[in-house]
């Protein structure tokens, strides 16, 4: 009837890893579907649009496309930060879909996954955001 803690953990952990994974599989399906070459990409730069100057997150969607097809230099040309970002997203995607086969198969304990997890992440975010993160003097 009721849940115990670890069953509360496994099902919390599991939840989120399954929003996670969903998210970068749209964001790799949304580069799938939009093409650079074609310039379809429906969702324009709101930074640009509101400011009038560009943001180093311009060409992003299109270098995701690019890459997505495994033309990895174009997909550098449209922004340089293109292949660290994607890269990003599909390190945290093997490492989504890793601990959730972990945390089912084994008995490992989902209090100090959760935690180990959470910090390697935040450390690649550091690593591979690292250049937008100076973004924010644009403010």
């Amino acid at each position: 009837m009721f849940m115990t803690l670890r069953e509360f953990r496994v099902h919390a952990y599991l939840a989120l890893n399954l929003s996670f994974i969903s998210v970068i599989l749209l964001i790799f399906l949304y580069s799938l579907t939009f093409s650079a070459e074609k310039n379809n990409h429906p969702i324009p730069s709101f930074y640009s649009r509101f400011t009038g100057r560009e943001s180093p997150t311009a060409g992003l969607s299109k270098s995701f496309s690019e890459i997505i097809r495994g033309r990895w230099v174009t997909g550098r040309n449209w922004n340089e930060n293109g292949i660290p970002l994607f890269s990003f997203f599909l390190i945290q995607l093997f490492l989504r879909l890793g601990s959730s086969v972990l945390v089912l198969k084994t008995k490992v304990s989902v209090f100090i996954l959760a935690r180990i997890d959470g910090f390697l992440s935040f450390l690649l975010f550091l690593y591979f955001f690292r250049h937008l993160i100076a973004f924010w003097h644009y403010f």
